[in-house]
């Protein structure tokens, strides 16, 4: 599995000769090419002042690990900008449902926490927000807002 982000705000300040800082096409997240969850949404709605919850290492370890991470760029995000969690949702061949958890923004500050050795934080949204950002899944493969 191999998610990867078409675009994020990890960056203080944007570096021009970062790959990954002039590659901001949109504020999307893409997961095993059948998810697109719009990011700029999630970040709207945790911006509330809801507290963001410690992600155990192995969680961050594994979010990395499934993402497209740009070596150069994680030496100048912020790692102390918490990422944003979504629910996802995926059916079985035979039919059940699958419920996971998915790190949407924030792949390359969780990956300079694990570098630095630092905790990484992140805010969850609910299952009914989850369902709110996302734009296109297998059940809707013809949903964009």
């Amino acid at each position: 599995m191999n998610a990867a982000m078409t675009s994020d705000a990890e960056t203080p300040a944007r570096q021009d000769d970062c790959p990954r800082c002039r590659q901001r096409e949109g504020e999307y997240y893409w997961y095993l090419g059948l998810y697109e969850f719009d990011v700029e949404r999630a970040r709207a709605l945790v911006a509330d002042g809801r507290e963001p919850v410690e992600v155990d290492e192995e969680s961050v370890r594994v979010s990395v690990k499934e993402s497209e991470i740009h070596a150069a760029h994680v030496d100048h995000v912020d790692p102390t900008v918490p990422g944003i969690i979504a629910h996802v949702f995926y059916p079985t061949e035979d039919g059940e449902e699958v419920h996971a958890h998915l790190l949407i923004d924030g792949n390359h500050r969780a990956a300079r926490c694990l570098r630095d050795g630092l905790p990484y934080f992140a805010c969850v949204l609910s299952e009914e927000e989850s369902r709110a950002i996302l734009m296109l899944s297998p059940d809707r493969p013809d949903h964009h807002q």
